[in-house]
């Protein structure tokens, strides 16, 4: 899946309040850690948290995620077409 459309799932999920974990996206481990990274970079979710072990395992905590206008506005402009 392209990384729009997947953000745009992830987004979409979180609109319906819908648990948003590996197992229901579908990624492994590191590909899910890192399309979460870039959605917490460019601001479209908020409180998750990422711990980070020494051989390099990535755990992503999503507790009281929360989507930003940022995220909302992904949503509107993939849906009407101009992304």
């Amino acid at each position: 899946m392209e990384e729009k459309e997947l953000i745009y799932a992830i987004l979409k999920r979180i609109e319906l309040d819908k648990p948003v974990n590996q197992e229901d996206i579908g990624l492994e481990a590191a590909a899910y850690a890192a399309i979460m990274e870039e959605l917490v970079d460019s601001r479209m979710v908020e409180n998750i948290s990422f711990t980070r072990s020494g051989s390099g395992v990535v755990t992503v905590k999503t507790n009281g995620l929360k989507m930003t206008r940022r995220g909302h506005d992904f949503i509107l402009l993939k849906e009407s077409g101009r992304i």
